[in-house]
């Protein structure tokens, strides 16, 4: 036990006050003996006995009164052998550390970061009035405090008004600027005190333990307290929402997608009918169940189809727990909406197989493709009003009219998408005189790598030998599916001239080249829309393509490239606490970012290369991105996420704390077990005020 106010205990010395009293009070009368009287004395041992119990009584209660308001006022306190240990080693200056994880935000009704914050007051109010101190609230990216100071009021304040993140705190880094921040006080005694919920991710235990410079330069480690927020809990179960993919399910239809689940329980029960939503803003899409094994993973697929297209923001949820954060993650995801495409077929055949337009109207119009095809000859094609048309495909047409191509040209200008595809009704010379100022490069002559009757033609035919898998158009061609692409036989295809040295209004840019270098496919922006050529044909005239398995997926990747409904949304993930490169359209202008919450701005700065930079982020969620004119940009709209390694809430063990911070580490706890709600000088005035309210009643009677 320990006195705040020891000498105060000198008032204890007024209990002997009442011994005293009695003492002199004790007067043997003299005995006269009176007949009549006989009575009354026999009457009077009868009740000597609890007369003599009302002055013990009397006697107990006024020396209750008189010990333990001066004991009370000498404010005593109970502590274990370790925690006087803290307080006999002398005035040190102190660093408190107050962990911010997003960790800490779980609850059990009470949440550990407000334990943590009570700890941290606790830990500033207990300090000497000789020892300075400094607040550190530890995040992802802590900034060094302040020296070590004896404004207490700014302290608290700083305490008062922390909030936990959603990112991780490195607890190692945060001691360590700590420690640097101790150095510049000259105070002989230095402390850490350690305000944490103790959980795996919170200390690197491999590295160094925190040091300090001595008053004389040597390296000395300072005393560390540690204050555990979670009250010496032995587990903090937990499950999370780890991992989300979203992947088109064309099997449903052109807008349905399948959310795929990962689920992992870090706890020791096992999980039954966890349950998992779809939503967008308060309309749920789709729910299901799934069972977790104790510190097991499941996983859990629910298709969804969406009835518009467009970018849509929502979240999928699992049942909450203790930290609720992690048991959401928010999708920004692009629907395809309904295209109409106008297929013009340069070389039509009364034989399906052999048609022109055959394989790109199919792959165009398969289960879950979102275009509308309308076929036409040359002739009727050119009749349409393209202003009823998303896309318009050329697939061996001959070159058109001035007034068809100044039309075809608009049409592009105003955010159409167009696809040329050659042939040998395509006259280069032709094309770059009416067309050049549309395609992406002009075109040069027909270059044949085999004959197709030849009996080796599929060794010498040409094959694609450079994709760029990091465009959006190829991105889902890798690993095994780039084999559709690679082994397709090209046994002609068409020369383009160099980058530049047509008539074209911007740079292009090649994604697939022959074995030779020749270009395969080529795009290019023109006004508000996009061109595609490809230098081969889209039947098996001059090559096999069209039966590769990659032909269907790729053409109807093409035209969502083309209508501009096709986001690489790899690129738009981003976790809290990172930054995110944002690649607005050319000319486009990006004038603010908002938090999931809508008020907040989150930082931005444009870059040379026409990149935005955005962050760090610090929320989860959904962020929505403002162009010039102050209206939404959807397709700009990006989701963050979580850490999951942040979801693992198992403790470090006590032993694994002492080795690497010090077997005097001090464990400090305000659990209801082992600090009492009520002080005990508190209940020494309650029981001085209860013997006074007695020793009255018995002085009336």
């Amino acid at each position: 036990m320990t006195f705040a106010h020891p000498w105060m205990l000198l008032g204890a010395l007024a209990a002997l006050i009442p011994l005293l009293v009695h003492l002199f009070d004790r007067r043997r009368p003299r005995p006269h003996p009176f007949g009549p009287l006989a009575f009354v004395l026999r009457s009077q041992k009868r009740t000597a006995s609890r007369l003599k119990l009302k002055r013990l009584l009397l006697y107990a209660l006024r020396t209750l009164i008189l010990l333990a308001l001066p004991v009370a006022l000498a404010r005593p306190e109970l502590r274990r052998d370790t925690d006087a240990a803290a307080v006999v080693k002398g005035p040190a200056a102190t660093a408190i550390v107050l962990d911010a994880s997003l960790s800490m935000r779980w609850s059990d009704g009470t949440s550990l970061f407000e334990r943590g914050r009570d700890e941290a007051r606790d830990a500033l109010a207990d300090l000497r009035p000789e020892e300075p101190a400094t607040v550190l609230v530890c995040t992802g990216s802590p900034l060094p405090p302040a020296a070590p100071g004896f404004d207490r009021s700014k302290l608290r304040q700083a305490i008062d008004e922390a909030q936990p993140t959603y990112a991780g705190a490195d607890l190692s880094r945060c001691l360590e600027l700590a420690a640097r921040s101790l150095e510049e006080s000259p105070m002989a005694g230095k402390r850490l005190v350690v305000v944490s919920d103790l959980t795996a991710g919170s200390v690197r235990l491999e590295a160094p333990p925190p040091t300090v410079k001595g008053p004389t330069g040597e390296v000395v480690r300072p005393e560390v307290v540690l204050r555990d927020a979670a009250n010496g809990k032995d587990a903090l179960p937990n499950h999370a929402l780890v991992d989300l993919k979203v992947e088109p399910a064309l099997q449903a239809g052109p807008r349905a997608f399948q959310f795929t689940f990962t689920v992992k329980n870090f706890g020791e029960a096992p999980l039954k009918d966890l349950e998992a939503l779809v939503r967008v803003g308060e309309a749920t899409l789709g729910k299901g169940f799934v069972d977790v094994p104790a510190h097991g993973t499941a996983q859990k697929s629910l298709t969804v189809r969406f009835q518009q297209g467009g970018t849509v923001s929502g979240h999928v949820s699992l049942t909450p727990d203790g930290l609720a954060a992690d048991d959401q993650r928010a999708f920004v995801l692009a629907v395809p909406r309904l295209l109409r495409a106008l297929v013009v077929n340069g070389s039509p055949h009364a034989t399906r197989y052999r048609d022109e337009a055959f394989f790109m109207e199919a792959a165009l119009s398969a289960p879950g493709s979102p275009v509308q095809v309308a076929v036409r000859d040359a002739e009727a094609g050119w009749r349409e009003d393209l202003a009823n048309y998303d896309l318009v495909y050329l697939l061996n047409v001959t070159a058109p009219e001035e007034a068809e191509a100044a039309k075809l040209r608009a049409f592009v200008e105003n955010g159409g998408g167009l696809f040329v595809s050659v042939g040998d009704h395509v006259d280069p010379d032709a094309y770059n005189t009416r067309l050049g100022a549309l395609l992406p490069r002009h075109l040069r002559l027909v270059r044949t790598s085999a004959e197709r009757e030849e009996p080796d033609a599929e060794d010498k035919a040409a094959k694609l030998a450079e994709v760029k898998v990091e465009h959006p158009l190829f991105a889902p061609f890798t690993g095994r599916a780039e084999e559709g692409l690679v082994g397709a036989r090209f046994y002609r295809y068409m020369l383009l001239e160099a980058d530049g040295s047509g008539a074209a209004q911007g740079a292009s840019q090649v994604l697939a080249t022959y074995s030779d270098g020749a270009p395969a496919v080529a795009v290019a922006r023109r006004g508000k829309g996009r061109v595609a050529l490809f230098t081969s044909t889209v039947d098996r005239d001059w090559s096999d393509f069209p039966i590769r398995t990659s032909f269907l997926p790729l053409m109807q990747r093409f035209a969502a490239y083309l209508a501009g409904s096709l986001e690489e949304r790899e690129e738009q993930k981003v976790r809290v606490g990172e930054t995110l490169a944002l690649r607005p359209e050319s000319g486009q202008a990006v004038a603010a970012v908002k938090a999931p919450d809508g008020t907040t701005d989150v930082p931005h700065k444009a870059q040379p290369d026409g990149t935005v930079l955005v962050g760090p982020v610090e929320q989860p969620g959904s962020f929505s991105v403002l162009g010039g004119d102050g209206k939404p940009v959807p397709a700009l709209a990006f989701a963050a996420t979580l850490d999951p390694a942040e979801s693992d809430l198992s403790r470090l063990p006590q032993d694994a704390l002492a080795a690497h911070f010090g077997e005097e580490t001090v464990k400090a706890s305000s659990s209801d077990a082992e600090r009492p709600p009520v002080p005990l000088w508190t209940w020494l005035i309650v029981a001085a005020a209860m013997a006074f309210f007695f020793e009255g009643t018995l002085l009336r009677k």
